[in-house]
Parts: structure tokens; sequence; C-alpha cells
């Protein structure tokens, strides 16, 4: 439930900063930018929310979606560590796939909230005298990486783990 209203949060949030960038962006936005962080390509501000509305509405959609319907996969299409122990029983197979939805909303939450970033960073290069991706953008990604890596490591080395609880 928490990881669920998480998410719900985060596409708030997203929501919030398509608003925010549509009230704040000039007529003129960077779309794409380069390795160097330099805009490379540009577009009109209905082109940019349209582009990162979309986006993030599809991304929402794909792993909120996914989250959601956990349990109406075919056991056969399970894929976690240790998943023979998994599906002995119905009770491991409920708590296995509660454990997978929890993943997946947090995984979703972490990257709705790099979309915020994006949002942010794009509507801050868009409005400064030297465009480009900042700080903001770096740390962002930095933070969404280490939270990404993070959660797998902990997910394969000890949450999948067999129980001797259950």
């Amino acid at each position: 439930m928490t990881a669920r209203l998480t998410f719900a949060g985060s596409v708030v949030c997203f929501l919030l900063a398509l608003v925010s960038a549509g009230l704040l962006l000039p007529a003129e936005v960077p779309l794409h930018f380069g390795g160097s962080g330099e805009p490379d390509r540009w577009g009109s501000r209905t082109e940019a929310l349209v582009t990162m509305g979309l986006g993030g509405g599809l991304l929402a959609l794909l792993l909120g979606g996914g989250a959601a319907l956990v349990d109406m996969v075919p056991v056969v299409h399970l894929n976690v560590p240790h998943k023979a122990w998994w599906i002995a029983t119905p009770a491991r197979e409920r708590r296995v796939r509660s454990m997978m939805r929890t993943d997946l909303y947090a995984i979703a939450a972490a990257t709705m909230l790099l979309l915020v970033v994006v949002v942010a960073a794009t509507t801050g290069a868009a409005r400064s005298d030297d465009p480009a991706l900042g700080p903001l953008f770096l740390a962002g990604l930095a933070c969404y990486l280490t939270f990404v890596t993070g959660w797998t490591a902990w997910s394969l080395r000890t949450r999948y783990r067999p129980r001797t609880d259950t």
C-alpha cells in the first residue's frame, strides 16, 4: 500500500512539474541535450510539453500498470531468484507477488521522480542565458542510478532469499 501511494505521489509531482513548466517555459525550448549537456535540438514549448507529458504518461502507465497487474501474471512467467521455493506453496506465492508489486512500484516512483528532475532541468536550461543541463540533472540521475542499483542488489542478495519463517 505504501509503495502504491508513493508511486501515486510521484505521478502527482510529475504532473505539477509539467504544469509549472507550462507556465515557465519560453517559446523556444531545448528538446535534446548532447553528452556535454549542451542543447543540440530546439523546439516549441508545446512540443516540449507534449513530448514530456506523453513520455511520462506512458512510463507511468507501463510501470504502474505492470505493478498493479502482478497477480495476473502466470506463475511460469515470474522471474525471481529461488523461484521454485517461492512458488512451492500458495502463501509463498502470494508473498513473492506482493514483494514484486512493491519492487515495481518503488522503481516506478523513482523513475517518475527522475522525470520530475528532467522537466525541472529542461525548464531551467530553457530559461537560462547559457542553456545546459546543470548539476540538478546530474544529481538527480546519480540519485536515481544509486537507488535502482541499491534496490536491485538488495533484492537479489537479501529480499528474495528463501526464508525459514514460512
